[in-house]
């Protein structure tokens, strides 16, 4: 989610149409760049931002939707991916940033346990670190094993397994695929593996810098590239398909066919420097809804029931 977000937007030409409507639901006052989103179980958005240490909530379903503190971490100035590894309780990657050169403080990453089972104030609980990090960034949970999450790092190249019960630390994925190269070696600022997420024991990751969309079995085994364009973080719906925030104003659909291929399509062509997308879960309705975070400040929501069908 950094490659875009240090490069001029573009004027956008798609390869579909916006198949579905949006609504605005909030827009930060002072355009505050929005990073990476969870969804709780009653639908209430949890928001992270690279400009602040603060975790944000916003209740997408009220009236008047606003965006309120739920707690400040210690020791970093912005904080990357989140993912709920146990109902209701979340992994946040948080660490001391430096936009100039889009890397981390030497030893500066660190993995938060956030428990909102409670009615109190929530307490964060140091879960590890990962002193050897360049830049964490997107955060993804490992179904099956409520214990493991995996962190990508956008300047090495890799997906590091991350135990939040003992704080164990291991590099689980590291391939060319991952990493952010260029024709003369990686550029300044070059974003690589950005966001990811696993399904049905395979490791699904975007590449900013390559500009690809593509997956790997968490085994080991061949990457195999799935689509192009300018991704940031995604999401995987029930049927498998994702959703993945195109730069610099899209929401391209991928959809496996019964003969194994891909399907691209580009669904929605009116975001703003779309940076992270999740669905609702609070009855049938609100999960049907994706809601996406931009680097301009806005939660949009994207109701994926209506409108028509791209081909």
């Amino acid at each position: 989610m950094w490659l875009v977000f240090f490069l001029a937007l573009l004027e956008f030409s798609g390869r579909g149409i916006a198949a579905f409507p949006t609504k605005l639901v909030f827009q930060t006052p002072n355009g505050q760049s929005l990073e990476n989103l969870a969804v709780r179980p009653s639908s209430k958005l949890l928001i992270t931002s690279i400009l602040s240490p603060t975790l944000y909530t916003l209740d997408p379903t009220a009236a008047i939707a606003t965006l309120d503190e739920v707690v400040t971490f210690p020791d970093a100035n912005g904080l990357t991916g989140i993912a709920e590894y146990r109902p209701d309780v979340y992994a946040v990657v948080a660490s001391e940033l430096n936009t100039t050169s889009i890397t981390v403080a030497p030893g500066s990453v660190v993995i938060w346990s956030l428990d909102l089972t409670s009615c109190g104030p929530p307490t964060p609980r140091r879960a590890a670190r990962i002193p050897q990090s360049v830049l964490a960034n997107g955060l993804s949970v490992v179904p099956g094993d409520p214990d493991l999450v995996l962190a990508a790092d956008s300047v090495l190249g890799l997906a590091f397994e991350v135990n939040v019960r003992t704080g164990a630390v291991r590099v689980l994925i590291q391939d060319a695929a991952m990493a952010p190269i260029g024709p003369s070696g990686p550029p300044p600022g070059a974003v690589g593996i950005n966001g990811l997420h696993v399904r049905a024991g395979v490791l699904y990751f975007t590449n900013s810098q390559r500009g690809t969309f593509s997956r790997v079995p968490l085994g080991g085994g061949a990457v195999e590239e799935l689509g192009t364009g300018e991704f940031d973080d995604f999401t995987l719906d029930g049927a498998g398909r994702a959703w993945v925030a195109t730069n610099p104003g899209a929401l391209t659909r991928f959809t496996r066919l019964k003969n194994g291929t891909w399907v691209e399509e580009i669904v929605v062509t009116t975001l703003n420097g779309p940076s992270s997308a999740a669905f609702g879960r609070d009855g049938a309705r609100e999960t049907k809804i994706l809601y996406i975070t931009t680097r301009a400040g806005q939660i949009v929501a994207v109701d994926t029931s209506g409108g028509h069908e791209a081909h």
